[in-house]
């Protein structure tokens, strides 16, 4: 992985980005009002960055909204978006079904109250025990399947296709060739959000504090979406050179 620093801070690097990234922070405001369509054009934003790290060769950098298709941002966001939806299908399946049997469950044993219907409270008990199987799978699968498809959405960006993410053929020997990288970017995205998490815990336990609650959970949000995405395009890019290298 290149300069961490570079990559962590280059939302901020000089007064371009700053103030791409304020337009940034005002179309993740925006979704607070309009469903679903903000955070598309933004991660169709990020799509414009993942290509110039990946071919280009640039370093990470916020191209200027201006002069921007936002139809064109739109439907990269929306592949990007559907990809990942569906790929994570199977993940909310396990929920699901966890959700299913543990409700199911808790009813069954509630008949233990009533002698009428005390028959059926063995079967809640294991409708209950299958709902923990279930958030159990979920939880061990969880992150690894998750850092898996990071590996999927650079290649989704650079070939501009829904059906990229299916091509598992071709960006599954790129991520296994940079498994270390998209590991080091989804721990070091997941030790940003904890920081920021715990600032979000002391500001909503004090009195004024918890009034800037709402101003840095927008810019956060977005600069998440835009960082993460750079760290993986990075490590997209690492694994494709290595892979063409060998």
């Amino acid at each position: 992985m290149n300069n961490l620093q570079e990559i962590l801070l280059f939302p901020f690097r000089d007064q371009h980005s700053r103030a791409q990234f304020l337009i940034a922070c005002a179309v993740m405001l925006a979704a607070f009002f309009i469903p679903i369509l903000p955070t598309l054009v933004l991660m169709g934003y990020s799509v414009k960055i993942m290509r110039q790290i990946i071919l280009e060769k640039k370093p990470p950098s916020l191209p200027a909204w201006q002069g921007s298709d936002w139809s064109e941002m739109l439907l990269d966001g929306l592949r990007l978006y559907g990809a990942q939806f569906v790929l994570m299908l199977p993940l909310f399946i396990l929920m699901g079904c966890g959700m299913i049997s543990m409700f199911g469950g808790s009813l069954g044993i509630s008949a233990l109250a009533d002698e009428s219907t005390s028959a059926i409270a063995p079967i809640g008990m294991l409708l209950m025990m299958i709902g923990f199987i279930f958030f159990g799978l979920f939880s061990v699968l969880s992150i690894p399947y998750s850092v898996i498809l990071y590996g999927m959405l650079p290649h989704v960006a650079v070939k501009g296709t829904f059906q990229a993410a299916f091509e598992f053929n071709e960006w599954f020997p790129i991520f296994r060739k940079a498994l270390g990288q998209f590991i080091l970017g989804y721990v070091i995205i997941m030790a940003v959000s904890f920081v920021f998490a715990m600032i979000i815990q002391i500001a909503m336990i004090t009195i004024i504090l918890i009034c800037i609650v709402p101003f840095i959970m927008i810019p956060f949000a977005a600069y998440q979406m835009l960082v993460m995405n750079a760290f993986f395009a990075q490590a997209y890019a690492f694994g494709r050179d290595a892979l063409q290298t060998t």
